[in-house]
């Protein structure tokens, strides 16, 4: 029997299609193998946010091609963000990739999934590929995920739309995804209750912009959730997927929100709904409003402020954690010590902060200057995280003496390594077999990154 090895890039949505991807290979009958030198098909599901993870495909390329020397019969199929045009290396119209990879045998868009085994048959006509249900499929979301990708059994992500409208100019992902299409309610509802009846305690729900879902352009002309009148889609969404508490699905979490879309309906069902957890990480990625123009982030300092105040008037206690970019073209030292002023007034509990690069393709690579030097973005990128460092610190001590309810996802030894309800790391020590559980635990130390603490 043939085996598969998948390599992904990128972030969750990323992980999330790979399981996908890891279903149907195994429909075809394929099993999972260790590694690039044991498999006859390697699959890799790319990501193009940034420049770097594209180099790093190119970079196995050179591995691959050693492989293929001895194994000339390998199947090398490059799936994701970095295709165009799904498209093997036999097929009259081929995408761009196949002029830089002389190792790759198939292209393949994710939403175009279920054109695997017709590309991989276009490769060899005498393989011994079936014909299986998935290759009918005009939905790849109606593959089944193998849902492998999370910590723990307990938890799982849920991917809810493909694609984004936003255009925010240093991004890439309306032009390698397309623009935003919502999954049908009812298959995620579906999913989820599924989850839930074999004992998954957490679901995070996925999408570029995931709370804009149902909002796009095109589910507004398609009407897909006209009948909820002045409902909002992703609420009502929430809402259904709170009554699967009664099928022991404690956890809802959700990433990552656009600003734009935060609206007071959404705010006022964190508050309220049972299986809401109050953390939030809410994308600013400046504090300064030239720079946000600049980002065509649709929405001013000024707005995201009152997003917070409304969030922490209706949940006191929520952990707020954001994504900041140092460094975009422009970027004053005036406009710079703005985001670090706002990043101290917001409280970020923590961040992903990342220094911007250029990335082939986006709006702001054509037509603005990336004219801030290497070293004063890597300055930028640790004076903020410095003041990260104290913020997660105050943010941790809070915790000390309380009893928090934690998710276990894995152990070390005797070790246990989970998350709260705030999404803090905790870890404790315990002989019990606990992963998957949500266990009490009562917090006794203070890192600068996580908490400890006894179970109760």
């Amino acid at each position: 029997m043939q085996s598969y090895y998948i390599q992904t890039f990128g972030c969750q949505m990323n992980y999330s299609d790979s399981e996908r991807m890891e279903s149907y290979l195994q429909a075809l009958g394929l099993t999972k193998g260790t590694s690039f030198h044991d498999s006859d098909i390697i699959l890799f599901n790319t990501c193009s946010i940034k420049q770097k993870a594209e180099d790093k495909v190119y970079g196995y390329m050179k591995q691959i091609s050693e492989i293929k020397k001895d194994k000339p019969d390998l199947m090398v199929v490059v799936a994701g963000c970095m295709v165009r045009n799904s498209s093997s290396k036999y097929s009259s119209e081929r995408d761009r990739l196949f002029s830089t990879m002389r190792e790759l045998d198939i292209a393949l868009k994710t939403e175009e999934l279920p054109k695997l085994a017709m590309l991989a048959r276009e490769i060899d006509p005498e393989t011994k590929i079936p014909e299986i249900e998935e290759e009918s499929l005009e939905d790849y979301f109606k593959i089944s995920p193998t849902h492998d990708s999370a910590p723990s059994k307990a938890q799982a992500f849920v991917a809810i739309s493909n694609g984004c409208d936003k255009f925010c100019t240093y991004c890439i992902v309306p032009y390698s995804r397309g623009r935003e299409k919502s999954r049908k309610f009812d298959d995620i509802i579906a999913e989820c209750k599924q989850l839930a009846e074999n004992g998954c305690k957490e679901v995070t729900l996925i999408g570029q912009t995931v709370n804009s879902y149902g909002l796009s352009k095109y589910d507004g002309e398609h009407e897909t959730f006209g009948y909820l009148g002045e409902k909002e889609p992703f609420v009502y969404l929430l809402e259904e997927l709170d009554k699967l508490s009664e099928l022991g699905l404690e956890r809802v979490r959700f990433t990552s929100p656009h600003p734009k879309d935060m609206s007071d309906q959404l705010i006022d069902a964190m508050a309220t709904l049972k299986t809401q957890m109050p953390h939030l990480h809410l994308p600013v990625q400046s504090g300064d409003n030239n720079t946000l123009k600049r980002m065509n982030r649709t929405y001013t300092v000024e707005k995201y402020r009152d997003i917070v105040e409304k969030l922490r008037a209706k949940i006191p206690d929520i952990s707020i954690s954001t994504d900041i970019i140092v460094g975009f073209c422009g970027e004053t030292d005036e406009e710079y010590q703005n985001t670090c002023d706002f990043f101290r007034e917001m409280g970020f509990e923590h961040a992903y902060i990342s220094q911007y690069s250029e990335r082939r393709g986006t709006t702001a690579q054509r037509f603005i200057k990336d004219d801030i030097a290497a070293p004063v973005k890597k300055q930028r990128w640790y004076d903020l995280n410095e003041i990260l460092k104290d913020n997660s610190r105050k943010s941790l001590e809070r915790f000390r003496g309380r009893t928090v309810n934690v998710l276990v996802e894995n152990k070390h030894d005797d070790m246990y390594f989970g998350r709260n309800e705030h999404y803090k790391s905790v870890q404790f020590r315990s002989g019990r077999e606990l992963i998957g559980k949500i266990v009490p635990v009562k917090i006794t130390e203070v890192g600068e990154w996580h908490l400890e603490g006894e179970l109760v």
